[in-house]
């Protein structure tokens, strides 16, 4: 077994939650500033810098109790609420698109599936998200690569398909695509739009509503088996998690059943420069003045210029 599985297993899902909840939260119409506050603060906390350093340590692959729980309190980091039920499909959607990328990979790797995972979910972040986070995230997986020999690369693929062996739900998006079958199993790459082959970890909505006028029109209609999107009805509350600091149990306890699972806190705040405009003329516009300690030359000169 991969001593190297947890992270891509938690990234990746999480990745495909970020595209599950942005596509819910555009169905219902929130309001920009709304929407974009629950994408940043779940990213922030799903590729936060200190997570992702216990992630990427060598490592038994955590349960699937253990990163069900991990990504479920990430997914309760933001200003919206699931209920049980919400969670529970969330999980089924994320763990069955993952799967089906997984097992459809002909031409593709884990890396390339993880990384464009990144890529796209950096796309739906707000202008004013750093991309550090993505930055740092994908240097990660660059070292990682540098370092696997195709011993390890083989090692990986076959921990990952048997971790996801167990999940065998039909996903309603998948069976419109054509990419599942209604028995649940998937369909042969061959049989596959091979624009979606070669994209492998995009957003598969987009393809779900690509030949749409309206991109959300009558989602509830469509559904063939399940309302996997539309059970998840997030309840935006304005004063619900506003705690800066939050602590995350983390999936590494090397199979030690005594001892406690590590927990780390993170800071999800968002720090800005303060920038002071000062107002020379009424009508001119604002000048911007920095905060930056004069030189002592700069002294000498203002002194000067207050005696003539």
């Amino acid at each position: 077994m991969s001593h190297f599985a947890t992270p891509f297993i938690v990234i990746n899902l999480g990745c495909e939650m970020i595209y599950v909840i942005d596509q819910r939260l555009k169905t219902q119409s929130v309001p920009l500033e709304k929407s974009e506050r629950v994408l940043t603060d779940l990213v922030t906390v799903l590729l936060h810098p200190k997570l992702l350093d216990e992630l990427f340590l060598p490592q038994p692959v955590a349960t699937h109790k253990v990163i069900k729980q991990l990504l479920q309190d990430i997914s309760e980091t933001s200003i919206m609420k699931l209920d049980d039920y919400s969670k529970n499909k969330l999980w089924d959607l994320m763990t069955m698109l993952f799967k089906w990328q997984l097992s459809v990979a002909t031409t593709q790797n884990v890396f390339d599936i993880s990384k464009r995972h990144l890529r796209n979910v950096m796309s739906l972040m707000p202008e004013y998200f750093s991309k550090f986070i993505f930055e740092n995230t994908l240097n990660k997986f660059e070292i990682l690569i540098e370092k696997f020999s195709d011993n390890d690369f083989h090692c990986l693929c076959t921990t990952l398909i048997l971790w996801f062996s167990e999940y065998h739900t039909k996903i309603s998006v998948l069976i419109r695509l054509g990419l599942q079958k209604k028995d649940g199993t998937f369909s042969l790459p061959s049989s596959i739009n091979s624009k979606i082959l070669k994209n492998l970890g995009e957003n598969v909505y987009k393809y779900d509503y690509s030949n749409k006028n309206n991109l959300y029109h009558d989602i509830e209609n469509r559904c063939i088996e399940t309302n996997e999107i539309n059970c998840l009805l997030p309840s935006i509350d304005k004063g619900c998690n506003e705690d800066k600091v939050l602590e995350l149990k983390l999936p590494i306890d090397f199979q030690n059943e005594d001892q406690k699972r590590k927990i780390i806190t993170i800071t999800k705040s968002v720090e800005y420069e303060n920038i002071t405009a000062c107002i020379k003329h009424r009508n001119s516009d604002l000048t911007y003045s920095p905060n930056v300690p004069k030189s002592p030359q700069e002294h000498l000169l203002e002194m000067l210029n207050e005696t003539l």
